[in-house]
């Protein structure tokens, strides 16, 4: 039988990519000799946290146990299960050369994409009265994925 998620399993493990976001953008912003890049990856920390804030709230919204409003999916349920486990077992930096920055923001940009499906994912577990937000989330992270492709550019 496969494993279903808590709701408040898969809230902790979006507060802790949001987390892992922050710390790259810090990265950057600190690695980086331009004041133009510095601006933007202080904004780009500033949404993080905000975005930790959101999901830590909503935390406090749902119970351990709270079990999602989904029938079972093995398809879903592998996706998530491997979404969370990968990233848990890789370090958010591992192997990045913060000297080349295309490979940096090549990364920056496939955590984006993750995100982007991953939140995606969660809507459709979140109670309703934080779908709103949640799109709001994925818009930004949208935008976030605009800013470091014309970056790269």
């Amino acid at each position: 039988m496969s494993k279903i998620f808590y709701l408040s399993e898969i809230v902790k493990f979006a507060v802790e990519k949001e987390r892992q976001a922050y710390e790259l953008y810090k990265m950057l912003h600190d690695a980086s000799a331009s004041e133009e890049s510095k601006k933007l990856f202080s904004y780009l920390m500033e949404q993080e946290l905000q975005h930790e804030k959101f999901y830590e709230a909503m935390l406090g919204g749902v119970t351990e146990e709270q079990s999602p409003n989904v029938k079972e999916d093995n398809e879903y349920t592998a996706y998530i299960d491997e979404l969370i486990d990968a990233s848990r077992k890789i370090a958010p930096y591992q192997d990045l050369d913060f000297n080349d920055l295309n490979s940096v923001l090549d990364y920056a940009m496939a955590r984006e994409k993750d995100s982007i499906l991953f939140y995606v994912g969660l809507k459709n577990l979140a109670p309703k009265a934080t779908h709103d937000h949640i799109d709001q989330i994925i818009t930004e992270e949208e935008k976030h994925l605009v800013i470091l492709s014309k970056l790269k550019k």
